[in-house]
């Protein structure tokens, strides 16, 4: 039988053991605490990382399709300007023989009108 001495022995050496407990309890706690704020700050930087690398992607696309679309227009307008030399060079052409064409006919309306003042003069 247990005397009141042991009794209370026992209690106070499991508040001893209670209050050790919870002291390592703490402790783990405070150490998962501790693991868990360091792996979330690890995977926010990770995370910052690869939403850096992506945007800087995505900025190096949006620049590319920038100079396509600059350079697209570039050729378009190139290809407009060319069209338009080339139309006006066919204008001028058009205009030279139609030139020609009428100074030919002048010509020709000239010497007939020769010729008839002629043919009324010997008559």
């Amino acid at each position: 039988m247990k005397t009141y001495g042991s009794f209370f022995e026992d209690i106070e050496q499991r508040r001893i053991q209670l209050a050790q407990r919870k002291q390592e309890q703490m402790a783990r706690l405070k150490q998962k605490t501790a693991q868990s704020t360091s792996d979330t700050k690890n995977r926010i930087a990770s995370d910052q990382e690869s939403i850096a690398k992506d945007q800087a992607e995505f900025d190096a696309k949006k620049q590319e399709a920038i100079e396509r679309r600059k350079a697209a227009q570039a050729a378009r307008e190139k290809e407009k300007e060319d069209k338009e030399k080339e139309q006006a060079m066919k204008d001028e052409i058009r205009q030279d023989l139609a030139n020609e064409r009428e100074e030919r006919r002048k010509d020709i309306e000239k010497k007939r009108m020769e010729k008839e003042r002629a043919q009324a003069e010997k008559d």
